[in-house]
């Protein structure tokens, strides 16, 4: 006997409602990874910045380290330096051979401050301190994403310094110390 009516409802392939949860979920996993990705680009930027900050800390070290005369008179320890002035003009002679040391450290500074400019946006620096005491190289640089972020620890090293926080929020500084 047969009867009519009592069949059993089999499925036979992928229901829509499956597949739009699958999407949803794919959806949001893309959103995951294009977020991680973006934030890594963030962090490659300031990494990027800093090491260039730091090789230029390193630079001006070893000028310091070079004129050891001009040191020693002080010539290396600039007042009135404010951010992004660069009012230093280059030092009229034209043979390094015949400069006096504190020509040659206003070279120096001349030199590193104008390759800053060139090597980062807003890329500026300032040098403070003694031959005796140690020296204090500051160096600033434009890093929009990271002024959202928490103040880092070597910036606040830079306090006070050469960037007004309320006129350049966007103003990173890296501070770093050496002796000759």
């Amino acid at each position: 006997m047969i009867s009519a009516g009592n069949h059993g409802a089999t499925q036979a392939g992928i229901g829509m409602i499956e597949v739009l949860v699958a999407i949803v979920i794919t959806a949001f996993a893309m959103f995951a990874l294009i977020g991680t990705q973006t934030l890594a680009l963030r962090y490659q930027k300031t990494a990027h910045l800093r090491a260039t900050a730091s090789q230029f800390s390193a630079d001006l070290a070893d000028r310091v380290r070079a004129n050891i005369r001009g040191t020693d008179s002080g010539a290396y320890n600039l007042s009135q330096q404010a951010y992004p002035a660069v009012d230093e003009s280059a030092p009229s002679c034209s043979d390094f051979a015949g400069c006096t040391p504190q020509e040659l450290a206003a070279n120096d500074i001349q030199e590193w401050r104008t390759g800053l400019g060139d090597a980062m946006a807003g890329g500026w620096g300032e040098i403070t301190g003694s031959l005796a005491d140690g020296f204090t190289v500051k160096v600033y640089f434009l890093d929009p994403p990271a002024s959202d972020a928490e103040p880092d620890p070597v910036a606040k090293n830079c306090e006070p310094s050469a960037a007004d926080p309320v006129l350049h929020k966007d103003v990173m500084c890296l501070a770093s110390a050496f002796f000759p």
